[in-house]
């Protein structure tokens, strides 16, 4: 009887150990082998000529991303432009006004 009794105790305790460790091996597998493929696939990237856009550091995710070389030249443009517009339906407003104004004082009041 004694036998049985420390049989299913060790049994017990081992069952608990592997619940216990399952989630803490679960995270840090994932952690080392998401970190690892990251590597693989960044030494593939640099192989074949390209930039990995992700990296694995300190536990976190990280993503690089890259503007286009003329992105601030657009936008100056863009903005350049915008203004030209808005100052060129300026003085057609205003060029229309002053020219109401003008028909309004030519016409004879009663």
């Amino acid at each position: 009887m004694k036998i049985i009794i420390q049989l299913v105790l060790a049994i017990t305790l081992l069952v608990a150990g592997f619940a216990a460790g399952f989630p803490v091996g679960k995270s840090s597998g994932f952690a080392t082998g998401s970190e690892w493929a990251l590597v693989q696939a960044e030494i593939l990237a640099r192989e074949s000529g390209l930039v990995m856009p992700v990296a694995y550091e300190e536990g976190r995710f990280r993503i690089i991303i890259k503007q286009p070389r003329s992105l601030y030249k657009r936008a100056w443009q863009l903005a350049d432009r915008h203004e030209d517009s808005v100052q060129n339906a300026y003085k057609t407003e205003r060029s229309l006004s002053e020219t109401l104004r003008l028909a309004q004082n030519a016409l004879p009041t009663q």
